[in-house]
């Protein structure tokens, strides 16, 4: 009998970190479920328009949709130099465990850049209370060293600018140290830092339980041979749906992209793929 009683509207809710802040779309009483891991820092204000896009065309294709703003982000309580990936994953193992009270059966997961390194982590470190159905990725980060390299260029080329240098070592070094760093804006603290070293992103045994869907944007002719080689990994135990997209790389663009095809093929796979 499912109760909805607690997700029904966007707002704040209370969770084990503090008041954060949810995005529902929740239209009708299903049993199925689809949460959407963002992803990080300027890239998520790059793609916000689009998952409120992707969120509204799977409610008026009867999909219940939630995206939680993580501790620190967004609209929800809390200072990123105060947030870690350990907070961040207990949020939602707490948030699944609410959905499971409140009468889902399923649950459906659209990861996207950093949120695909957040999925395989609570995967790696915890049996979900909810059974995973259908996963699309889009444009997926695998490896947490080569998102952190990328993230710490950005200050290595604002410092450049300046007609100075820092490099990759000497920032680590001062989060080594115990301080925190300022990266485009966002406080990158000590904690936060560790924790995403400490993240467990192998490919997750529960992957081959789903119905996977991978969804690459690249303006390259060919696969790029880092996303031929991570493809090969998952089809030695799995189907895998990929589908290498033309378009812009809507994660940094300088103004925001559209990405209709990309929404459009991430309906249709969760809405085919619901029991």
């Amino acid at each position: 009998m499912m109760s909805r009683d607690v997700f029904v509207n966007s707002g704040f809710y209370p969770f084990s970190s503090g008041q954060l802040f949810l995005h529902a779309k929740v239209d009708i009483a299903t049993e199925n479920a689809v949460l959407i891991l963002p992803p990080f820092a300027e890239e998520m204000n790059k793609t916000r328009h689009l998952i409120n896009t992707v969120m509204q065309q799977l409610a008026a294709a009867d999909c219940n949709c939630f995206m939680l703003d993580n501790f620190g982000t967004g609209d929800s309580e809390g200072d990123l130099d105060q947030a870690s990936v350990g907070i961040w994953r207990n949020d939602i193992q707490q948030f699944i465990a609410l959905l499971q009270q409140d009468g889902y059966q399923r649950l459906s997961v659209v990861a996207i850049r950093f949120g695909a390194l957040q999925l395989f982590d609570l995967l790696n470190n915890d049996a979900l209370g909810l059974p995973m159905q259908n996963i699309v990725l889009w444009q997926p980060i695998f490896d947490v060293k080569k998102f952190w390299q990328q993230f710490v260029r950005i200050k290595v080329a604002e410092v450049m600018a300046s007609g100075k240098k820092v490099s990759q070592k000497d920032l680590e070094q001062q989060l080594l140290q115990g301080n925190t760093i300022e990266i485009a804006g966002y406080p990158i603290s000590p904690d936060f830092y560790q924790s995403l070293l400490s993240m467990q992103t192998a490919i997750p045994a529960q992957l081959q339980r789903c119905q996977l869907s991978w969804f690459e944007t690249s303006q390259l002719e060919n696969i790029a041979l880092p996303v031929q080689k991570m493809l090969l990994q998952f089809q030695e135990n799995q189907d895998v749906n990929f589908v290498q997209l033309k378009a812009e790389p809507y994660w940094q663009t300088t103004e925001l992209a559209n990405a209709d095809e990309l929404i459009t093929l991430t309906v249709q796979q969760l809405v085919g793929g619901q029991q």
